[in-house]
């Protein structure tokens, strides 16, 4: 006997299953895809925490400046000679991977800086048409580590006045921060009380960005990567003096060389 078409709601039933099942494979796929960025961007904070150790081992013990002498970092500032021993180059220089003096040259190097792939950033960070305008961070060393606040202020590097931290006076560096995600220009803030996301190369809690699903990784000085959710990492509470910076006192991560000192 010949079987009757199919009917209307058989269709449905089809249409809708299809439909499911479509979606579940493009789920599955975003999920896939979002997770290698995340343990991409891992790999590129566990080689900036390796070049940080050889340059450590060569320096008397002492980590690299965080960003130019007067903290703002312009392609103009990068390419300086004077800004030789900042992280950007320094530890590109180390790592054996292009420097931000190199990529400051021309705009279509500039242009490079952003290119996939690249060990500065997070793959997963998404940078504006007009980026390549002003040298935008997606990953940053630790502003609040980097000098001896005790000796004199940050950004002085005269030795009668300030100095770099060395690693061994870190006290806890499996919880110390190194390097962490940092936030973009454009991008969603973790919470409204975090300050504005400019892509510096120096950062801490209140530059924190959590890109992959509401979370961050950050390479701590011990060499350790963690993924934590922004909550573990930013004071979200409206009514606390340390809203939108660091968690004070520390739990899960800690951002000076003294854990007892307030970030």
């Amino acid at each position: 006997m010949k079987r009757a078409a199919f009917t209307l709601l058989e269709l449905l039933v089809v249409t809708a299953i299809l439909a499911l099942l479509s979606a579940l494979v493009a789920g599955g796929v975003a999920h896939g895809k979002m997770a290698a960025q995340r343990v991409a961007c891992m790999n590129n904070l566990k080689q900036w925490g390796y070049a940080t150790c050889l340059y450590a081992d060569e320096h008397d013990d002492r980590l690299p400046r965080e960003s130019a002498e007067d903290g703002i970092n312009t392609w103009e500032m990068a390419g300086s000679s004077i800004n030789r021993d900042v992280w950007y180059n320094a530890l590109a220089e180390t790592l054996g991977v292009t420097a931000m003096a190199q990529y400051s040259q021309t705009p279509s190097s500039q242009h490079e800086f952003y290119a996939r792939g690249n060990t500065f950033h997070c793959p997963g960070a998404r940078f504006s048409p007009v980026a390549a305008t002003y040298p935008n961070f997606s990953l940053a060393i630790n502003s609040k580590l980097m000098f001896d606040y005790e000796v004199g202020p940050p950004g002085v590097v005269d030795d009668s006045e300030s100095r770099s931290l060395k690693i061994g006076e870190i006290q806890v560096p499996e919880k110390t921060a190194l390097f962490l995600d940092d936030g973009v220009p454009g991008e969603e803030m973790l919470c409204p009380f975090q300050a504005a996301y400019t892509g510096q190369p120096k950062a801490y809690a209140s530059q924190f960005s959590g890109r992959h699903k509401n979370a961050g990784n950050i390479l701590f000085v011990a060499g350790n990567v963690a993924t934590l959710p922004g909550k573990d990492v930013v004071d979200m509470d409206p009514d606390s003096v340390y809203r939108g910076g660091a968690i004070y006192p520390p739990t899960r991560v800690i951002w000076r060389h003294d854990p007892t000192l307030v970030p």
